[in-house]
């Protein structure tokens, strides 16, 4: 398997390339001891030249000095050819190094100017693609941190807070504080959990066990699971789904984690309301979706739900602790798995996440 750069390690090996290539095309910026090899073989070459035209000279009875000069115009001719040739290279090769230099220092907003050499001018424009890619991540990376340094705060707060009292003696302990305590930790948890999974699925190193498998008892188990939860929120959680479902090709634990996160972002925008899970498949994929009476989704909003470290506003105003990675995790671990999923939503009306799994067929 082919060890990932980073891009830290990406630009230093750009930069050195363009240099290579730079260097190899421009005739003054050699070394000066290949200047001194440059210049003994085309003297030798030169020689060897003058040489032939004497000879050629002698046997056709031309002028040799007329031979020379022709020889002379002509290697002049080339000479200043090929610099000029060069120059024109070399002269957009130095920008893009010096870009790729300044890339490197932090500054993703540096973009390669346009080229008239159309092969250059591709070049800079994949390295300014590549910038702006760079440059997106980077910043979502930026808020991640930001989010995430906010979301621990409170949860560490409450459980320093318990402890510092409970060991000052302060308050006496009491099941409602040890409870409070678990619930702050399993936040802190699955915050990490979230981020070292995104993690493994980006480098591409989490495994899947796929098998045949049946739906209907991880579907059940999921259920079951929440029912707690749904009492907190005042949420009832519907079931339309049959005893017997078809049989899928999947790996049982990240099913499991994908109608985790789905049902538990569905009740955590629904209070008051109603979840659905509901399936039906098409002969070559099973569908579940989970359907939600809840906030919904603004439209403009919808192409951006999957992407990572994003979250809307409505999820920030709520403080829920969410930090945007579930539903990328979520549709990153369904398309490893050969399906795919799909939103609908209406603000204000709810929303139905679906998404497919292979049939074993």
């Amino acid at each position: 398997m082919l060890k990932p750069i980073h891009s830290s390690e990406l630009f230093p090996a750009l930069a050195t390339l363009l240099k290579t290539l730079k260097k190899s095309i421009h005739p003054l910026h050699v070394r000066p001891s290949l200047w001194l090899r440059l210049l003994s073989t085309h003297t030798l070459v030169m020689l060897i030249g003058i040489g032939a035209i004497a000879l050629i000279s002698n046997l056709c009875r031309v002028n040799l000095s007329d031979a020379l000069v022709a020889a002379m115009v002509s290697a002049t001719s080339v000479i200043t050819i090929s610099i000029l040739v060069s120059t024109t290279i070399s002269r957009p090769l130095q920008r893009m190094e010096t870009a790729i230099h300044t890339f490197q220092a932090g500054d993703l907003a540096m973009r390669i100017p346009a080229c008239s050499i159309p092969e250059i001018h591709r070049l800079g424009m994949s390295f300014n693609n590549l910038a702006a890619s760079l440059e997106g991540v980077e910043q979502r990376r930026r808020e991640l941190t930001s989010d995430l340094a906010h979301e621990l705060r409170t949860p560490v707060t409450v459980i320093h807070g318990y402890l510092e009292m409970l060991n000052t003696g302060k308050i006496a302990f009491h099941p409602n504080i040890g409870s409070q305590m678990v619930q702050e930790t399993d936040r802190i948890q699955r915050l990490v959990n979230n981020v070292l999974e995104l993690s493994k699925l980006e480098a591409g190193y989490l495994p899947l066990q796929l098998q045949a498998l049946q739906p209907f008892p991880i579907l059940n188990r999921v259920a079951t699971t929440f029912e707690s939860e749904c009492l907190k929120a005042n949420c009832q959680l519907q079931l339309h789904y049959p005893s017997t479902l078809p049989t899928v090709f999947a790996d049982p634990d990240r099913l499991t984690q994908i109608l985790v996160n789905l049902v538990n972002n569905a009740i955590t925008y629904s209070p008051n309301g109603i979840v659905t899970l509901r399936t039906w498949d098409n002969g070559a994929m099973l569908w579940i979706a989970v359907i939600d009476t809840g906030i919904g989704i603004a439209a403009q909003d919808l192409p951006h739900i999957f992407e990572r470290f994003w979250r809307t506003d409505q999820s920030r105003a709520l403080k829920i602790g969410s930090t945007g990675i579930g539903l990328a995790i979520a549709k990153r671990l369904i398309e490893l798995q050969g399906g795919q999923i799909e939103v609908e939503s209406e603000l204000g009306k709810g929303s139905c996440f679906c998404f497919s799994m292979p049939l074993y067929l």
